[in-house]
């Protein structure tokens, strides 16, 4: 029998940013201190006789510790490498995000619009690194993994293209790099379920803009799987617990609709078996 998934985040009470478990209506407290990569490496549900403390006296902040590295990769859905004209990769291709990029849930997407004006969406599966890796066999790769997050990837696509004399060279950090363009959250789902359902494929992610669905499709329409992407990154360099990897979007980007997202927007990031991840735009 498969354990019970439990829902880790950070949350802020007062002046406070501890390390809680979702139960209900509450949060029990796993961790007094701002340490989620600690508890995302123990993976052990909140002691029953823990503190408790109400939901609605907390902020939910992004469940990425401060020290975390997020990577996320790019044209890894076929039909969305279909509607932006690029050709699938060879090998998965992968690009950094910063902690200061994410808002958690019910939070605010705020880049500065003094330097983006086609601002866009990407809703994503996130997984979260459990256990330090480096090297690892696509057949293990999945061991590694403590959980899944629901993701939006939040991109300044008039900053994608660095003109280069008559060419142009592309710059990700900057693009996908804003401070509060990006969403992750409400919590990080853990256990055996949830990593199953990544081994499957049996995910869905739907994104909605307003209560429009503009994003809807199965992990099965992914040209690299979660555990080719874990041992490609680990090939590179030692992957650590609380690094968070955002696999790839699918079709139906704003850029593609040419709808960027625009002030008193609600968006939203529904990943299967996993709390529904929204914002507002600023």
């Amino acid at each position: 029998m498969q354990e019970e998934s439990f829902r880790l985040g950070r949350y802020q009470v007062g002046d406070q940013i501890l390390i809680g478990q979702i139960e209900g209506d509450f949060i029990k407290v796993v961790c007094e201190r701002d340490e989620l990569n600690q508890a995302l490496e123990a993976a052990v549900p909140a002691n029953p006789e823990a503190r408790k403390i109400a939901l609605s006296d907390a902020v939910m902040l992004p469940p990425v510790d401060p020290h975390a590295r997020i990577f996320a990769v790019a044209v890894n859905y076929h039909a969305h490498g279909a509607e932006a004209s690029a050709k699938p990769p060879e090998r998965p291709l992968a690009f950094y995000k910063a902690p200061t990029n994410f808002v958690g849930h019910e939070g605010v997407l705020n880049p500065d619009r003094r330097l983006t004006s086609r601002f866009d969406y990407e809703g994503e599966i996130g997984v979260v690194i459990g256990k330090r890796c480096k090297s690892v066999s696509v057949a293990d790769a999945l061991e590694y993994v403590v959980g899944v997050c629901a993701l939006n990837d939040g991109s300044a696509r008039d900053l994608t293209r660095v003109p280069a004399g008559q060419g142009w060279w592309p710059d990700w950090t900057a693009a996908k790099g804003l401070d509060e363009a990006s969403a992750l959250g409400p919590a990080i789902t853990c256990g055996a379920q949830v990593v199953d359902a990544v081994r499957k494929r049996s995910m869905n992610i739907t994104t909605r803009l307003n209560g429009e669905v503009v994003q809807d499709c199965s992990m099965k329409e992914m040209i690299f799987s979660t555990e080719e992407i874990i041992a490609t990154l680990s090939s590179y360099m030692v992957l650590l617990p609380g690094d968070i990897i955002a696999t790839g979007t699918p079709a139906g980007v704003g850029i593609a609709r040419n709808r960027f997202l625009i002030s008193g927007d609600d968006l939203s990031v529904e990943v299967s078996g996993l709390d529904i991840l929204r914002v507002k735009v600023a």
